[in-house]
């Protein structure tokens, strides 16, 4: 049985011209694109709407530039001071190694990448981390988590915290989709993921 936990409203960054091409980012500190901006906006009128969420939750950020401009939407609908904003590097995408700026398609085509989506969890590319490793970061950061709290972080990092906090195996894991433009809520061991663009003006 999983802890029970504050909620937390979980947030990956808008879109980047590496997301729109298929390229593999990690830590390679790519911006928000003109969509990526637009469901940024999107994702902060949304959560700015949900009367919990108040200037007194915690709120944490990657330190990467997509996910810090992201947040920069949420941090001005909210007026919160920068210093209410906490940069974690526990919440910093996966790291590649290098397969960073190099297509999807190419390593899913390489043989060293494992066919079994439970040995990709522990599968760490050269030079990078495996979702065990970003698994780890998560449970550590959880630990500083102690009340509603809202995070905007990255695909393959959000997958570590989404199936931390409901309880999936190491296959579910792995084959999350990471949406953007939304927010997931994980309370009380589920996760619910919400649309903010399907209503954006």
């Amino acid at each position: 049985m999983s802890k029970a936990r504050p909620p937390i409203y979980f947030i990956r960054h808008g879109e980047t011209d590496w997301n729109r091409q298929g390229l593999i980012q990690g830590w390679t500190d790519t911006p928000l694109n003109d969509m990526g901006h637009g469901q940024a906006r999107a994702v902060a009128q949304a959560l700015a709407a949900l009367p919990e969420l108040t200037p007194d939750c915690q709120f944490f950020v990657s330190p990467l530039q997509r996910a810090r401009q992201t947040m920069g939407y949420l941090a001005e609908t909210l007026a919160l001071d920068p210093q209410q904003i906490a940069i974690d590097a526990d919440v910093q995408e996966l790291g590649f190694g290098v397969w960073e700026g190099k297509a999807f398609w190419e390593l899913k085509a390489s043989p060293i990448y494992p066919a079994l989506p439970e040995d990709r969890y522990f599968w760490r590319p050269d030079g990078g981390e495996s979702y065990e490793d970003g698994h780890a970061r998560i449970r550590r950061w959880l630990d500083n988590v102690d009340r509603p709290t809202v995070v905007v972080a990255h695909g393959a990092i959000g997958r570590c915290l989404v199936a931390e906090i409901a309880g999936l195996g190491l296959r579910d894991l792995v084959k999350l989709a990471m949406r953007q433009g939304c927010y997931c809520r994980l309370k009380d061991g589920t996760a619910e993921w919400f649309d903010a663009t399907s209503d954006a003006a």
